[in-house]
């Protein structure tokens, strides 16, 4: 295989499992799926430039192409995981593949492990697969050998139980929010890839969690970009995972209402900020970044946010972060009442918000990251 079909291939499969992650959270619809999907078969249209088909086999937990092992890396580590969820051993695609028929794969790849799919071969894609093996596993978080879209759906069901937990006025077990974050943690080192945040992450159907997950991400990305490491790194990801702990105080008629809020519920919901904080400062283990950060999320770089303060107020880094990272993930979410926005009307807000609601140098930063990204995916 030559150095430029390999480069095809692995750019194919990077945008292949990218797309997978996209539909997994958001909807196979959403225009960047769409978007992924066409950049995937512009790659495979230059690989049947010089291969008949695309042939891909696992043997031995090892990807290969054309009799031969295809370089692990993130993308690859992914796609071997997802074909192994469904026990297909061996996929191949032939040219004359259209869009439907990738989105279909695309589809299946996106499905947890525990949900059932039919797999139904298709005019241009072929597949085979193993019988079921069944291997013991450890339920305990083992964070470097896992990627992150595995650490977060391995622990969203205990991280549900923690919100039930605070709706019920019970303490927390911040032991419970470290591992998580520490899993986090450990893949970004383990990749050594900091654009890994922002690529979309499944979690799991629940809303909030699916938000606070994107929000540790995102701030660990900021972070790493600003040579945080260490304690301080871990603590501004839980920080983020529980910036928003305040909305389980809020009822769900207001947290859940389509139209705008009335000015007693507005009211009503500025107040999650405080509620949050005052929940967590008497949190036993709870880092104080996290109570500074549910505190000040909201109040904006240029003061006009909420809780209105009586003094002069300086915001913490780590709130300023998660303020960026709560804008960029609210207007790239597809909700059933709001669409997503492309990404360069995204872009454009952001750099409108820079200096007024969003501080101007961590936002630039922060843009940088995202400009990378999207010529590594361009």
């Amino acid at each position: 295989m030559s150095t430029s079909s390999q480069a095809h291939l692995q750019r194919f499969i990077q945008l292949l499992t990218t797309a997978s992650a996209n539909a997994a959270l958001y909807h196979l619809e959403h225009l960047q799926v769409s978007r992924l999907c066409r950049q995937a078969l512009d790659q495979l249209t230059t690989l049947f430039n010089s291969h008949s088909d695309l042939t891909l086999k696992i043997i031995d937990e090892q990807l290969i192409f054309d009799n031969k092992p295809v370089a692990n890396n993130l993308a690859v580590k992914r796609l071997i995981k997802a074909l192994e969820q469904h026990n297909i051993s061996h996929l191949c695609i032939e040219p004359g593949i259209y869009s439907e028929e990738l989105l279909g794969l695309i589809n299946t790849l996106s499905k947890r492990p525990e949900r059932q799919v039919d797999l139904t071969e298709s005019e241009h894609i072929h597949f085979s697969q193993v019988e079921v093996r069944y291997r013991s596993q450890d339920n305990s978080l083992q964070s470097a050998d896992l990627l992150l879209t595995d650490i977060a759906n391995k622990e969203a069901d205990r991280y549900m139980d923690m919100y039930t937990s605070v709706q019920n006025h019970q303490k927390i077990d911040v032991s419970s929010v470290s591992e998580i974050v520490g899993g986090f943690v450990d893949a970004f080192s383990e990749q050594s890839e900091v654009f890994l945040a922002v690529a979309p992450l499944r979690s799991m159907d629940e809303y909030t969690y699916t938000h606070s997950t994107n929000i540790c991400l995102l701030n660990l990305a900021q972070a790493r970009q600003l040579g945080i490491e260490g304690q301080q790194l871990n603590e501004i990801g839980i920080a983020a995972m529980l910036h928003d702990v305040g909305k389980m105080f809020i009822s769900p008629g207001i947290l859940g209402k389509t139209e705008a809020l009335d000015e007693e519920e507005w009211g009503i919901m500025q107040q999650h900020p405080r509620l949050g904080a005052e929940y967590l400062l008497g949190t036993p283990g709870v880092p104080h970044l996290a109570v500074v950060t549910a505190y000040e999320h909201h109040m904006q770089y240029n003061g006009q946010g909420y809780p209105k303060t009586n003094r002069p107020w300086e915001m913490n880094l780590c709130s300023h972060m998660t303020a960026i990272s709560d804008t960029y993930d609210a207007m790239r979410t597809t909700r059933s009442y709001e669409d997503s926005l492309e990404y360069d009307e995204i872009i454009n807000i952001m750099l409108n918000l820079a200096g007024t609601k969003l501080h101007p140098q961590l936002t630039y930063s922060f843009l940088q990251l995202l400009d990378k990204l999207e010529k590594e995916n361009s």
